[in-house]
């Protein structure tokens, strides 16, 4: 029969060993915020995960002015000669959407957003971000 001590100790180590301060996990997913559209916010992360990067993008229609919504993200190689892109869309006010992707193009990332119509014309494009 174990001590309780010895019992505390045990469970002390388990823990300690299997878990990560905050600041470690952390450290390896950046958000962002892509620039704001009229009625539009959009926002997204990124993670670096061996030779590929996993980004998600998602947004949200915050008015009724707005029919749809859309954001979208481009990862690109180091020379911008090849493209994946993530995009997410959505119709509706108060409604979200987020789409993820995992790419092996880690040069870089532009993001957007824009708004649009019922009949399918763009309202408002938002101005292209480089978030890496």
């Amino acid at each position: 029969m174990l001590r309780p001590a010895a019992v505390i100790a045990i469970c002390a180590a388990t823990l300690a060993c299997g878990t990560l301060p905050a600041s470690a996990a952390s450290d390896r997913i950046h958000t962002f915020g892509i620039p704001g559209v009229s009625g539009v916010r959009a926002w997204g992360s990124y993670e670096h995960d061996g030779v590929k990067v996993r980004i998600m993008v998602c947004v949200e229609d915050t008015t009724h002015h707005v029919y749809g919504a859309a954001a979208v993200g481009l990862a690109f190689d180091s020379g911008y000669r090849r493209h994946a892109n993530v995009s997410a869309a959505t119709i509706g006010y108060e409604h979200a959407q987020c789409r993820v992707m995992a790419t092996r193009f880690r040069g870089h990332l532009v993001v957007e957003a824009l708004s649009g119509y019922q009949n399918g014309k763009v309202r408002q494009h938002g101005q292209p971000s480089r978030i890496y």
